[in-house]
């Protein structure tokens, strides 16, 4: 099977302090995977390295085959789109504005002929459409969200990197996101998704990358992952977790 991301002996130090160990990782394509762990175990440096948007201090990173280091920065957007949990915007662009950015990519190529179909669609799919002419700044934190996941439906990349996306969030909005990322692998594509609601994405991902002190504790298929022993020591508490006939529920004792 190919891989989307590879991560080769990766490993990020700043100010002497090491944000991840030494780190190599394998994520198919056509996969969803799950990154959990405790607030500080790495997860989003990991991240931020598999999505190139930070360089590592050592080793490398694949993106699709192709060291990402020697890709241009189009080069890379075209093959990866970004959510993270920020996304405040100082300016008052339009609605339609921040989700025609995700375009900005494929300007200039056979891909940007269907740009207005791709953005009215993004934002027809995320229930934004209404919006259009509106200044992001005059939106929910919830509402913006869903702008800026419009923008990554519209960059139309085969690898989709969500951390922390779903904050601000509502139920229906975290079943949107869900969609749009069950939906993103079926086409084939991947995604990798990082969220504290263990439950939720049990619910979606093929496998799971459990993060701790920024190292990975154990990466594999969803049910080999997210047992008691792994998830108890990762989050330094017991962890009970249940298999259900509609899946499984990972819980802290009453």
């Amino acid at each position: 099977m190919s891989h989307a991301v590879e991560l080769r002996d990766v490993s990020v130090t700043t100010g002497g302090r090491v944000r991840l160990h030494p780190t190599s990782l394998q994520i198919s394509t056509g996969t969803v995977t799950g990154v959990i762990g405790r607030n500080g175990s790495g997860k989003s440096t990991m991240l931020e390295v598999m999505s190139s948007e930070l360089t590592p201090t050592s080793g490398s990173v694949l993106l699709f085959g192709d060291d990402a280091s020697s890709l241009s920065l189009v080069e890379r957007a075209r093959r990866r789109a970004i959510l993270s949990q920020e996304t405040m915007l100082a300016f008052p662009f339009t609605v339609r504005e921040v989700v025609s950015w995700g375009r900005t990519p494929w300007r200039g190529t056979d891909r940007s002929v269907d740009d207005d179909t791709m953005i009215a669609s993004a934002m027809a799919q995320q229930g934004v459409d209404a919006l259009s002419g509106r200044a992001v700044t005059e939106l929910s934190g919830g509402e913006r969200k869903r702008v800026h996941l419009a923008r990554v439906v519209a960059q139309d990349c085969p690898l989709l990197i969500l951390d922390e996306a779903d904050s601000d969030l509502d139920l229906l909005g975290r079943r949107v996101i869900d969609d749009v990322v069950a939906a993103h692998a079926r086409s084939g594509s991947t995604a990798v998704v990082v969220s504290h609601d263990v439950n939720r994405l049990a619910r979606f991902c093929d496998a799971f990358v459990v993060m701790a002190d920024g190292r990975i504790q154990a990466h594999g298929a969803t049910h080999d992952v997210l047992t008691e022993p792994i998830l108890s020591e990762a989050f330094g508490a017991r962890v009970i977790v249940e298999r259900r006939d509609d899946g499984l529920s990972v819980h802290l004792p009453d």
